[in-house]
Parts: structure tokens; sequence; C-alpha cells
């Protein structure tokens, strides 16, 4: 079918421009933006308008019917009257009057989609009444089609109506030489040279001529069982219809349409895929500074617990101190003389050391743990301000900066994430808030570490009774109860340095216990801190990867577009 490559670029770039205006409305682009590319699309498939003018019976209908390959323009439904019909495409088959001289004939027809065809009564007629023609039709026209037939080409009225628009409207004018099979091929060469002069005459220069049997180019469309290919050349339908393809689109009002088009699409593409582009310099920008941010978070993380090896040591050293002190209280108890006292002696003296290593004990120990806990609590406030002077620096120019081209409403939402994040950190500097996050975070903590001291104190008391309870004196009295004790007493003195031995092993391995379980609780309670402190960014983490994971495929999408769009427009070149 005629024009038919083009018809396809045509179908192709309105496809590419739907696609765009999805785009566009998913990007949020500019109202004008999205106006300009509705219009575009809209005017994009405006049909084209071929005018067809000849003498009654010159065969305008059967040229018509054979351009399109379908019998829509019958001959003997058209009377010869002064009126003219437009063929359209309509859902239903009606006419509608327009004007006096005008009706408009919707058909189901698909190629009306493409085409609007102006079938004119005989050229005598428009000539009187040319008006609606030229007033109507003429201006816009894509092609205006004189046809002849052979067998008689010499109407006059047809060269009058050429003279009415020929010099006003420099328009795509062909002449068709209608049934050229009914004459001698010598014949038909006189004809078109007669035509050829008469044109160069009133025109001032030559327009082209086709001598055609519209009739064997229909069968040669249509028919199925005629020989197509040879009632095809017969015809001489081929070179028309590639001159009207070649003619009518790569005129400018249609292919300087389609290229115009196409140029608009691109440079509105481009605008998005800035706008787009932006976006995600801004994103890359923001991930590069959580990055940084988070790098020096982890290393100051990494700090914070090489702190706890110091704790750690710190409370072993107040252990050992502690430990110390109840050896040195042990030996004295263990002399002889305080023994064969603590023999005849009433009271507990046990109790009495076990009450003060345990004193010992939690007096120093916990003192460390405090002095531990409050390092941290200046930490943490330290952490805080650090982190809220790094979010200043590095996005607080930012925010206030909205020069990049971006997509509408992206910027606004990035305030809002950078916003909250702020708010989150002047939050957390408050004393309260402090005060509140170290009794989450350690309270349980210094509340558990109570325990292991009381269980040390216990363990090292353990050991002194077992190894007097390995000379457990029995309950007996008089003399024997006597001489047992003085010996009992003589064995404990003998015993004093294994006694003593044993107590410090106790004591180093419950030392051990004790700083294993101090350690796992304060990395546990850093590891929590730490982590409470990476979900304040996590908002902005979220909202970063989030807003790149929509606008990469947008923005590829759009480069795909760009790239459909500028192969169209190389054709059409």
């Amino acid at each position: 079918m005629v024009v038919e490559k083009y018809l396809k670029l045509r179908s192709e770039l309105g496809i590419a421009l739907g696609s765009l205006i999805t785009l566009a409305q998913q990007i949020g682009g500019p109202n004008d933006v999205l106006g300009n590319l509705r219009t575009l699309a809209a005017n994009l498939n405006q049909p084209f308008l071929f005018v067809v003018v000849g003498e009654v019976k010159a065969g305008k209908s059967s040229m018509l019917n054979a351009l399109f390959g379908r019998d829509f323009c019958k001959v003997d439904v058209l009377p010869a009257t002064d009126r003219i019909y437009v063929f359209k495409y309509g859902d239903n088959e009606y006419d509608a009057q327009l004007s006096e001289h005008v009706t408009a004939r919707y058909r189901p027809i698909d190629f009306l989609k493409d085409f609007n065809i102006v079938d004119t009564p005989g050229t005598n007629t428009i000539v009187a009444n040319h008006q609606e023609i030229t007033v109507n039709f003429v201006p816009i026209a894509d092609l205006i089609v004189f046809v002849f037939s052979v067998t008689n080409p010499w109407a006059a009225s047809a060269w009058d109506f050429l003279r009415l628009i020929g010099h006003q409207w420099k328009k795509n004018i062909v002449f068709v030489v209608q049934q050229a099979d009914l004459r001698d091929p010598h014949e038909v060469a006189i004809v078109a040279k007669h035509l050829d002069q008469t044109v160069l005459q009133i025109l001032g220069a030559s327009c082209p001529i086709f001598a055609v049997s519209a009739k064997k180019a229909f069968l040669a469309k249509t028919s199925p069982e005629a020989d197509r290919e040879k009632l095809w050349t017969e015809s001489n339908f081929g070179p028309l219809e590639e001159w009207i393809t070649k003619t009518v689109s790569h005129s400018e009002e249609r292919g300087g349409k389609l290229r115009s088009v196409a140029q608009t699409a691109q440079v509105v593409a481009g605008g998005l895929w800035a706008r787009l582009q932006g976006s995600l310099d801004i994103l890359r920008s923001d991930q590069e500074k959580l990055a940084t941010i988070r790098r020096a978070f982890d290393t100051r993380k990494e700090q914070t617990q090489r702190q706890v090896g110091g704790f750690i040591r710190e409370i072993e050293q107040a252990y050992d101190a502690c430990r110390e002190r109840g050896e040195k209280v042990l030996e004295e108890r263990l002399t002889f003389g305080q023994t064969l006292k603590m023999i005849f002696s009433t009271g507990r003296w046990e109790k009495d050391f076990q009450d003060h290593v345990e004193t010992e004990v939690k007096r120093e120990v916990q003192t460390k743990i405090e002095h531990a806990l409050t390092l941290l609590e200046s930490d943490l406030r330290a952490i805080w301000q650090d982190l809220q002077e790094k979010v200043n620096f590095e996005f607080g120019a930012e925010t206030k900066k909205q020069v990049r081209a971006v997509v509408p409403g992206f910027l606004t939402q990035r305030q809002e994430v950078l916003q909250r994040l702020q708010l989150t950190l002047v939050e957390q500097m408050s004393d309260e808030k402090i005060k509140e996050q170290l009794r989450s975070l350690f309270g349980e903590t210094a509340r558990w570490l109570r325990v292991p001291t009381s269980v040390v104190a216990a363990g090292g008391i353990a050991t002194v009774i077992a190894a007097l309870t390995h000379t457990a004196l029995l309950d007996v009295t008089g003399t024997v109860a006597g001489v047992a004790a003085l010996t009992g007493t003589i064995y404990a003195v003998w015993r004093r340095k294994k006694i003593l031995r044993q107590y410090r092993d106790q004591m180093n391995e419950k030392r051990e216990e004790l700083a294993r379980a101090v350690e796992t609780q304060l990395r546990h309670a850093i590891d929590a801190f730490y982590h409470e402190v990476a979900l304040t960014f996590a908002p902005l983490e979220t909202f970063c990867e989030a807003e790149a994971k929509r606008h990469l495929p947008l923005k590829e999408q759009i480069e795909a577009l760009d790239q459909e769009i500028g192969g169209i427009k190389s054709q059409l070149s």
C-alpha cells in the first residue's frame, strides 16, 4: 500500500511518544511537558488528505479503489451532482452532511484511519462551485490527483480548475491518465505528451504524469485467482504508488513533521533524562557521604571496643588487689596462735573473712564497672555530637541548594528524610535521652555484674572452708577433744602453704570467669548501642536505595527510547 513505510515509522514514533508520556508521568514531569507530548501524539496521527479531481466518468473512483486495494468508492453510488464526498474512518457506516455541497462518509475501513479521501464531482461542477474545494480542502491537502480518461483527455474544465489552484497553492500535484489499457501505447504516449505541454503552459513547470489501468491494478491486489504479478505489471500502477509514497512521505508537511516530532521528542527525552540523572547524582553523592560517615562510625566502634580491654584489665587489677588483701588476712588467720585461738573461740571467723573479702571485691570491682560506664557515657555523648556535626557538614549545605535538574518532588522527599535524621540526632543529644539509653543498654549489665562478685567471693571462701574441712574437728569433749584440736591446729598450720595456694588458684579462676562475664556484657551493650545508632541512618539509606532502584530503570528506558526515536529520525532523513 502507498506510504506503507512512512505509516510504519509514524506508528513506531507514536508508540515511542506514548511510552515517553508514560515515563514523564512516572517521573512527575512538568504539566507543560506532558501537554506538549500529548499534542505531538495527537497531531502525529492526523490522516493524509488526498483530493481527487477530474471529469465525470474519468475513472476517479476506480483509481482510488486500486490505490487502496479496497472497493470502497462505488462508481454507481456517486451521482453526477455537485456534491463533494469526504471518506473518513468510523466505527459504524453512516453519512453526515457537513455543508450544502459536502457530505462526510464514515466507513469502518482500516486504511481510512490513515487517509481521508476527497472525491469530487466533475471538474465542470467544481469550477462553478470551487469555493468549497479551494477553501476547505486544497490548502490542507497532502496530494491533489488530476484524473483524465485516456478516451477523453481534452476537457477544458480540468485546466480551468488547475488555473484556480496552481499558482496559489504549491501542492504536490500528480496527473493520472486512467484506462490506459483501452488505447494503444503510442496513443497513450501522445495523450501524456499533450498533458505535459498543457501543464507546463499553465503552471510554468512540469508535473509527473502516469498512465495506468486501475482495473488491472485492483484485480492484481484483490483477485485470488488472477495472475497478480502479470496484471500488476500491465497496470503500470507501481510507479504511481512509488511516486506518491516518496513524494508525500518526504514532503515538509509529512516527512518534515515527523522529523520535527522526533526531534522534539528527543529534546523532551533529554530533559527527562537530565532530571533523572540529577536525582541519581544526588543519590550517589548521598550514598558516598553516608559511606564516609559509616566508615568513621565503624572506626569509632572499634575504638570503643578496644576500651573494653582496658576496662577488663582495671577490673582484674582491682580483683587481684582484693585477692592479695584476702590472702594476707588468710595468712594471719592461719598462724599457730590464731588457729589455736579460733579453735577455742565461739566466733565464726570464716563468716567474718567471707564478709571482708566479699565487701572488698564488691567495692573495688563495682567502682571499676561504674567508672567504665561513666567513660562509655562520655563516649556515647561524643559520638552523637560527632554524628550531628558530620551530618550538618555533609548534608547541611546541600539541602539548601536546589539548583540541579531533578525529578519534581524528589528534593522535597529528600529534605524531609534529612530533617528527620537531624531531628533524631538532636533528640538523642538530650541528657534525658542519653540517661535513658544508658539505663536501657548498660543498666541490665550493671545489675547482672553484681552477681559474679558475690559468686567469686563465695568461691574464695569455699576454697578456705574446703581446705580446712580436710582436717575437720570431731564434735567431742574432754581431753580427747583438746588433743584432737591441738593436733588439727598443728596439721592446719603445716598445710598453710597448700591452703593459700588453693585459695589463690580458686580466686584466679573466678577472676577469669568474672572478666569473661563482664567483657561479654560490655561488648553486648556496646554492640546494642551502635546498632541503635546505625538505625538512625536507616531511613536515609533506605530512601537512597529505593530511589536509586526507582530511577535507574526509568533512566535506562529513556535512553532506550531516545535511541529508538533517533533511529526513526535517521530513517526519515
